[in-house]
């Protein structure tokens, strides 16, 4: 009988997103408590690298208070990462996001995270100030951006648009910075970082 093999993939396939991402069903009543991290696990838990067309235009305010507009960021690399404040792996993955923002934006390649919080700005600037996030923060509190894009239904999920607005990759978990690094910097035209041996 294949119903208990069926049962126990699909059972491990929940066990490994449950590692790597959250769910919006596992967002608190109350956003305002932030999830502490969870152990580095750096395996994505859905990665997708078929072509999955145009990325959809948006324009929502930062906590910048500027517009932001996906289609003015063409010719750039972006990284969209939807992300909530409540998320372990999303607050896991921000410092390495960050440095990759960084390293790479003055070459061409921009992280833009959207943040899914219900509560908006009141909740997520501090949260941001204190992280010391240096890349753009969208807020899309209703959800409209994420529906455009499928309906984001994991937390962290990223998106890998190219410089010609093509959604390349789209991730579901954490997103894996050291593997995609190389990648981007490919892309960008940027040598690789010379390692030293010891």
């Amino acid at each position: 009988m294949k119903t208990p093999f069926l049962f126990s993939a699909v059972l491990l396939g929940s066990l490994a997103l449950g590692l790597t991402a959250c769910t919006n069903a596992e967002a608190p009543a109350n956003e305002a408590t932030a999830a502490t991290p969870a152990a580095d696990n750096r395996t994505p838990a859905t990665t997708t690298t078929a072509s999955l067309g145009e990325a959809p235009n948006f324009t929502l305010l930062t906590l910048a208070g500027d517009s932001l507009r996906l289609a003015d960021l063409r010719g750039q690399i972006v990284v969209l990462n939807f992300w909530a404040t409540w998320c372990a792996p999303c607050i896991q993955e921000i410092p390495e996001l960050i440095e990759l923002h960084d390293e790479l934006n003055p070459h061409g390649l921009t992280v833009v995270g959207i943040s899914l919080d219900q509560e908006g700005a009141d909740l997520v600037k501090p949260f941001t100030e204190r992280f010391g996030i240096t890349y753009p923060i969208p807020l899309d509190s209703n959800g409209v951006v994420a529906e455009t894009y499928g309906g984001v239904w994991a937390l962290p999920t990223t998106y890998v648009i190219d410089a010609e607005g093509q959604i390349m990759q789209r991730v579901i978990g954490l997103f894996p910075i050291d593997e995609m690094r190389a990648q981007f910097r490919e892309m960008l035209g940027v040598p690789p970082v010379a390692t030293t041996a010891h």
